[in-house]
């Protein structure tokens, strides 16, 4: 089997509603998706779709700079790429992990979607098949079985910057919906922080988990100083309180705040998670596979921390599509249960989703793993031309990519 070719584009997703945190605020997600197309011996053919969100602030990747790498670096690498086995194929693309993390994550799930579709499996059961072949030595090759795969993923409920109506209409919602966990944004503001805390321990319940993101909007001394404002609220972890390469900052809040420390903007590639466990600069790893460069990256990450004895979060970018949802899902399916889970929101985010398939959450916050071949999800091709950005013209294998001269926001 062959990879035959290769497409990338970018789509502009409008938002229903406005999103806001302490580092961004946004009515639409510019995403990149990529196309893969498989081809067999017998000239079968299988196509998979990957989607990444590149967000400068995070892991300094634009648009532009992903798109670069798709096309100069990735696709000539791939084009024509030949495997005997679905399972050599993924063990080539792990070696990919570690530079353009979002370019690259595009790129992996489209090539997860088809390689799953071509041996009529779930993602998530390729991805366990895979999991237990790295365990095994080559002499028990032929007794591989999947590790375990969770069926229903729990999520958690996340509560951006707005109005104190809209919020507090928002957090009831998720308690009337049954949700049992909620992350409120934080910001410099520490008296509506408090406020909204209120109102969230008030609305959800004295048994719910409330958690808090501060997306780098603090310092160490204003973390601890709030931390022991929040404590009254019972918030079970502060997620990346600090700026993202302040270690020794982390390291001083992680052994003095009784709350979990949780590291999100200081987690972007292999080499700060590894840091990070060894300095002890936090207590959890918020794995986002846009972020950290796919679903073979994250699944690396999750094993690192288990074996550190960090806890586990898996979270999502803000205007993710079905594509990037249901791709997270297969991961935490194989690597859960997590702390908490977060996504899956892009039919109530996004004004139109790419794909028809439900890949939403329901009552009690559940996500129910998708039982159809590949990541789960049919994409709609009208759709896709909808959204399609025209500052960008659809890539192929071999050709090159033309960028207007307008830059992409």
């Amino acid at each position: 089997m062959r990879i035959s070719n290769i497409e990338v584009m970018v789509v502009n997703l409008p938002f229903r509603v406005s999103f806001g945190h302490n580092l961004a605020s946004r009515k639409s997600s510019s995403n990149v998706l990529v196309k893969t197309t498989l081809e067999s011996d017998d000239k079968r053919v299988f196509t998979g779709y990957g989607e990444s969100i590149p967000r400068d602030y995070v892991t300094g990747e634009t648009i532009q700079s992903a798109l670069k790498a798709i096309e100069s670096q990735f696709i000539p690498q791939l084009k024509d790429f030949q495997f005997e086995t679905p399972l050599a194929a993924l063990a080539h693309l792990e070696t990919y992990s570690g530079a353009n993390n979002a370019a690259w994550c595009a790129v992996e799930i489209s090539i997860l979607d088809a390689l799953a579709k071509a041996s009529n499996l779930q993602l998530a059961y390729l991805l366990s098949l895979y999991d237990s072949a790295k365990a095994k030595s080559p002499a028990k090759a032929s007794s591989i079985k999947s590790t375990s795969i969770e069926s229903v993923i729990d999520y958690g409920g996340v509560v951006p910057f707005g109005p104190n109506p809209a919020i507090a209409a928002l957090i009831l919602c998720y308690r009337l919906y049954g949700f049992k966990t909620v992350k409120l944004k934080m910001g410099r503001d520490f008296e509506r922080g408090l406020f909204t805390l209120k109102m969230a321990r008030k609305l959800m319940g004295s048994e719910a988990t409330i958690r808090t993101d501060a997306n780098c909007a603090w310092t160490v001394e204003e973390t601890l100083f709030f931390a022991e404002k929040m404590r009254k609220y019972k918030v079970s972890s502060i997620e990346q309180p600090i700026d993202a390469e302040n270690i020794a900052g982390l390291q001083r809040l992680t052994a003095e705040v009784p709350e979990t420390i949780v590291a999100d903007e200081s987690l972007c590639t292999l080499d700060q998670a590894k840091l990070l466990i060894s300095t002890r600069a936090c207590d959890a790893f918020n794995i986002r596979l846009s972020k950290v460069g796919g679903v073979l990256a994250s699944m690396q990450m999750a094993d690192m921390a288990r074996q550190a004895g960090l806890g586990c979060l898996m979270g999502a970018q803000v205007g993710e599509s079905a594509i990037l949802s249901a791709a997270a899902r297969a991961f935490a399916a194989v690597k859960g249960p997590f702390d908490n889970c977060e996504g899956s929101f892009n039919k109530l985010l996004l004004h139109e989703d790419l794909s028809n398939t439900n890949i939403g959450i329901a009552p009690g916050g559940i996500g129910q793993l998708p039982t159809i071949p590949g990541i789960g999800v049919e994409v709609d091709e009208r759709k896709l031309k909808k959204y399609a950005s025209s500052q960008y013209k659809t890539t192929a294998t071999g050709s090159q990519a033309q960028l207007a001269d307008t830059a992409i926001s």
